[in-house]
């Protein structure tokens, strides 16, 4: 009995305590290579939309807009675009241009 106990292994607690720090520290690098992942895909997003709003606020023309037609319904710009074209105060502002 004497000598399974002095075998030249380590002892369970300290291979549960290395196997606990090895699972934290891979979870951790997980967490941390998700984080820049995500936030560079949502920088990204956030500056292709920014680009395209003002693109489409100061490029495209809203006279020709029709509210009957089906493709102008589905395009949430020219339906903004006509919406604040048809408020008062902004109204003031597309007449000085």
């Amino acid at each position: 009995m004497a000598s399974m106990l002095s075998s030249g292994g380590p002892s369970l607690g300290l291979t549960c305590v290395l196997m606990l720090i090895f699972t934290v520290l891979l979870q951790s690098l997980g967490m941390a290579v998700t984080y820049v992942y995500l936030t560079n895909e949502l920088k990204q997003l956030r500056d292709k939309y920014s680009k395209n709003g003002i693109a489409c606020l100061l490029n495209e023309d809203v006279s020709s807009w029709d509210p009957n037609d089906e493709e102008n319904l589905n395009n949430l710009c020219l339906q903004i675009k006509w919406q604040l074209r048809k408020a008062p105060k902004v109204e003031k502002l597309w007449a000085r241009k």
